[in-house]
């Protein structure tokens, strides 16, 4: 009977943490906590996240292939950031602050992440060929004199 009250304790202190103001900074411990909690339960999106990432960037084959590992790698460390900013979320630490220690704050983010467009000239463009000169469709020399009128 004591895994209710647990639940409650866990989670009155995690919507304290979430609903505190965070004053004129960017990130604060809400932030932090909301990063750690999205971290643990949503850290598999980084899979598909990567992968079409890579493929938006690098091309659909090197995403499939080089993603999907480098997207299993993004899974594990999104986890293990999950947890550690869970754990910190009220202290600053390690450096002073709350700011997200992954390059995207959330595994969602990494859906609008993509290269800058480059500017792709137009194709060249092709004039209309015209049909080659051969015996049969070239006019004869000689005049051609039209048939008598009966």
């Amino acid at each position: 009977m004591k895994q209710p009250h647990l639940f409650i304790v866990v989670g009155a202190i995690a919507a304290c943490c979430v609903l505190l103001p965070t004053g004129a900074r960017a990130d604060g411990p809400g932030d932090k906590l909301k990063r750690g909690l999205a971290g643990i339960a949503f850290g598999g999106v980084e899979v598909p996240g990567t992968v079409v990432e890579e493929s938006r960037n690098q091309g659909w084959p090197w995403g499939v292939s080089v993603g999907f590992f480098k997207a299993v790698g993004n899974f594990a460390a999104r986890e293990v950031t999950g947890v550690f900013e869970f754990i910190t979320a009220p202290i600053p630490w390690p450096y002073d602050d709350y700011r997200p220690y992954m390059d995207t704050a959330y595994p969602w983010d990494r859906f609008h992440s993509q290269k800058e467009a480059s500017i792709v000239p137009p194709p060249p463009v092709i004039p209309p060929s015209s049909p080659a000169p051969d015996s049969k469709s070239s006019p004869s020399t000689t005049p051609q004199t039209p048939p008598p009128a009966k």
